[in-house]
């Protein structure tokens, strides 16, 4: 299981293994509030300069931290990352007081997309937990192609939620396909969230049945040129495709 915190939260029982995910160590913190410092997770100190001071908005502060986490040493340390939540609970810190726009954000949503979907797909042993149950879940996924039905690979995506403003981000592979997983429960049946690819978005409402927990609940959205249009009816054979890789 992952999640994330600001580092200067207290620390509870519940947060499992601490790992710090910044390039300097945070100013106040002791060394024993932490367990793992991964600094190579951490955004690099010229991209956080540039974005505090406006020079860059998040747009494209987000396309070069996950543009780094492709190249060593970030990818070596977002497998570890990885494989921690796949044998227990691991907490991700670090010190900027907006998630939504914080490095963190991104991390959980690429760390936690195999984990929560290997899961459903029984690929991952590890004890049962809450969050990672179908109906704490709804994932978002689909095609992006260009006008002439070619895929689109390295788009970067998000999913807002209406409701809170949070964004999950993801970004398409080689065959255009992206995969985001939202954390949303029983009580969040018919949120409204923008799904966004560049200049391209769609408004849709999470539609499942609440009292079904065993079904994968999700939706997909395709993106062709400037055309964004979703298609539930085919999600699950898609979901099946992708965990089938």
């Amino acid at each position: 299981m992952l999640r994330t915190k600001r580092i200067y939260d207290p620390p509870e029982k519940t947060d499992g293994t601490r790992v710090l995910v910044m390039r300097l160590w945070p100013r106040g913190i002791k060394k024993g509030a932490v367990d793992l410092w991964l600094k190579d997770l951490g955004a690099e100190i010229a991209n956080l300069r540039a974005f505090k001071a406006g020079r860059i908005g998040w747009p494209e502060m987000r396309r070069r931290y996950l543009d780094g986490l492709k190249r060593e040493p970030a990818a070596g340390a977002l497998r570890k990352l990885r494989a921690m939540a796949r044998r227990g609970r691991v907490t991700v810190l670090c010190s900027c007081e907006d998630e939504t726009r914080c490095h963190r954000c991104l991390l959980r949503a690429v760390a936690g997309i195999v984990l929560a979907l290997g899961l459903a797909a029984g690929l991952v042993t590890t004890p049962a937990l809450a969050e990672h149950e179908p109906q704490y879940r709804y994932t978002v996924l689909g095609y992006v192609r260009d006008a002439a039905g070619k895929p689109r690979q390295g788009v970067g995506l998000e999913v807002v939620r209406q409701k809170t403003g949070f964004a999950y981000v993801g970004e398409t592979d080689a065959s255009g396909l992206y995969v985001i997983v939202t954390r949303l429960g029983d009580e969040n049946r018919s949120e409204r969230l923008l799904v966004r690819a560049g200049p391209a978005s769609l408004m849709i409402a999470a539609r499942f049945d609440p009292a079904d927990h065993s079904t994968e609940r999700g939706t997909q959205v395709d993106f062709t040129g400037s055309r964004a249009a979703e298609r539930p009816d085919l999600f699950a054979t898609t979901l099946k495709r992708f965990l089938a890789k």
